[in-house]
């Protein structure tokens, strides 16, 4: 039950499980196809949920809010990242032949989204999940270097531009996606990756979040070794002389690789404290509202 992977519950509805831990008896989980209905925006899932499934809405001490965590005893299917997909065939002959290639380089990987739920159409983008680390994405630069993976450009720049309405400020941070290397073109088609780490660096039930209030700061980074993985952490020094927190994170992957070290960000997310054994401090996390960002300055 990792990030990449679905379920689906009794009712035949599609969950994305999202994270890598989970409450006792649930799993933290967002509805992508509920009553036969796509869902790709936050907000109106979580509205739907509190109408049709409430019971998946849990007060959780670990995250300190309400969140959606599907019961264990209402999942029937789990649905792991996969190399059989369906999909129009140019979308699924790209796809195959970025397997490959993915294969040749030594990257371990999956396909989900559309192309694994066989939703896809020929407007979709080819979702790959890598299980691992900075040596796959190690390999990953080496295969945009050779210039087999490809940066976005203006011909996919829409497609990404439609995958992030639910978030209205993530458009002006568009041209910072050239630079990815998860997001890129290959085949002149549109894929975006996440490398969701082996091992998480919080557990659930040692780690207390309170959540305080939702603020925006500029940021310095300092150390971006986590900041490409799903989910993402970043090190950093507030430039904000009121902003009390050592680290930027998120859950969504549109929020991986926005920076490396020494470049400055202005961000806005919700400014949490967290209880560790022996430990307390403040950390950003960015991602949980739609007026969120991360924005790479200058």
């Amino acid at each position: 039950m990792r990030e990449g992977a679905y379920l689906v519950d009794v009712y035949g509805d599609v969950y994305a499980v999202k994270g890598l831990v989970h409450p006792p008896g649930r799993v933290y989980a967002v509805p992508r196809l509920l009553k036969r209905e796509e869902t790709k925006n936050l907000q109106e899932a979580l509205q739907l949920i509190e109408s049709e499934r409430s019971g998946y809405l849990f007060q959780d001490p670990y995250t300190g809010r309400r969140v959606i965590a599907v019961p264990r005893r209402n999942i029937k299917q789990v649905i792991k990242p996969s190399k059989n997909i369906k999909g129009p065939p140019r979308l699924v002959e790209a796809a195959e032949k970025l397997s490959r290639v993915l294969s040749q380089a030594g990257v371990e990987h999956g396909f989900t989204g559309s192309l694994l739920l066989g939703t896809a159409d020929n407007e979709s983008d080819i979702d790959v999940v890598i299980y691992g680390g900075s040596r796959e994405y190690r390999k990953l630069k080496t295969l945009r270097l050779k210039n087999i993976l490809q940066p976005v450009d203006e011909t996919v720049l829409h497609m990404l531009a439609k995958s992030r309405l639910d978030t209205p400020m993530s458009q002006p941070t568009l041209a910072a996606e050239q630079r990815k290397i998860l997001t890129g073109k290959f085949e002149h088609i549109l894929y975006t990756m996440k490398i969701v780490p082996k091992v998480f660096w919080e557990s659930w039930s040692t780690t207390r979040v309170y959540p305080q209030k939702f603020v925006e700061a500029v940021v310095e980074i300092t150390d971006a070794r986590q900041g490409f993985t799903t989910p993402s952490r970043y090190r950093v020094k507030p430039l904000d002389t009121e902003a009390g927190f050592s680290e930027v994170i998120s859950f969504r992957s549109r929020f991986a690789e926005m920076g490396d070290n020494g470049e400055r960000l202005r961000v806005r997310g919700l400014l949490e404290k967290v209880a560790k054994p022996g430990k307390i401090y403040h950390r950003l996390n960015v991602g949980i509202d739609a007026g969120d960002y991360m924005m790479v300055m200058g």
